[in-house]
Order: C-alpha cells, then sequence, then structure tokens
C-alpha cells in the first residue's frame, strides 16, 4: 500500500514538473520567440546556396569530375527553386508578417537607391569649413580635417 501510495505520489509530482514543459503558450512572447515558416525557409536558402557555393568550389579544386558535378548541381539547383517557390507563396499571401517584411524590404531598396544615385539639383552636397577651407558632407557638424564647427 505504501508502495502504490508513493508511486502515484511520485508520478503526479513528475507530472506536474514535465506538463509545463510540453504546453505551447498563446502568449505574446512565445509568438515572438517562435520562430515561423518564413524564417525557416530563409535558414534553408542560405543553407542549400552554401551548399551550391561549396560544390563550386570542389569542383574548381578538381574533386568533382564533371558529369557529378552536373548530377549534383541539377538537383541543388532544383531543390533552391522549390525554396524560392514556396518563399514567393508565402509572401504573396495575406500573410499580415510577410507583407510587413516585403514593406521593409522595398524601403530599405528605396533608401539604397537615393543614396547611391547623387543628387545633381538641390541644396550643396558639401560644405566648406570656416577654418582650413577644406570641403566635407553637409551632414557633418564638424570639419573632418580640422574639427573645427561647421556653420550650417
Amino acid at each position: 500500500m505504501l508502495y502504490l501510495f508513493c508511486g502515484i505520489l511520485s508520478g503526479a509530482i513528475l507530472a506536474a514538473i514535465c506538463i509545463p514543459l510540453f504546453r505551447k503558450e498563446d502568449t505574446l512572447e512565445s509568438a515572438i520567440i517562435e520562430e515561423t515558416e518564413w524564417d525557416l525557409l530563409q535558414r534553408k536558402k542560405e543553407v542549400i546556396l552554401s551548399n551550391i557555393q561549396d560544390l563550386d568550389f570542389e569542383y574548381k579544386c578538381g574533386k568533382l569530375s564533371e558529369e557529378d558535378y552536373q548530377k549534383i548541381r541539377g538537383e541543388m539547383n532544383a531543390e533552391a527553386a522549390l525554396v524560392f517557390q514556396e518563399v514567393e507563396n508565402l509572401e504573396s499571401s495575406a500573410d499580415l508578417d510577410a507583407l510587413i517584411r516585403r514593406e521593409i524590404s522595398a524601403r530599405k531598396d528605396r533608401s539604397k537607391t537615393a543614396a547611391a544615385t547623387p543628387r545633381t539639383t538641390g541644396p550643396a552636397t558639401t560644405i566648406a569649413c570656416p577654418s582650413c577651407g577644406s570641403k566635407n558632407p553637409t551632414t557633418n557638424r564638424f570639419c573632418a580635417e580640422c574639427g573645427a564647427r561647421l556653420k550650417h
């Protein structure tokens, strides 16, 4: 009788400890920490592209024959195409997270192209230092040559 009681008590304690470990929470913190399908696909894409780079390196080093290289490269390209298609399908869906990622990516691209193209019209892009006369970008507050304060 005592062994039965100890067994039941041990099982209850073990269950009380283990149940929270296997229960999925629907809180905001767990949603933030949880990896999404898009994250998994991005990681898979990075791994496949890395494997293709390694394969190319091995072939250039002479460790693979032309036939083996073409066969393995074709398989990897097909796998990469499937992952790219899955990413595209996920991003083209009405998933809010995917829409946010697309918008952020588009804004980053726009800011990169805006920074890459020099302005020909509009305000001056450089300012002369009043102390030493060197040219500095208008975003600088101090001269890059002498450290004097720039007047804007």
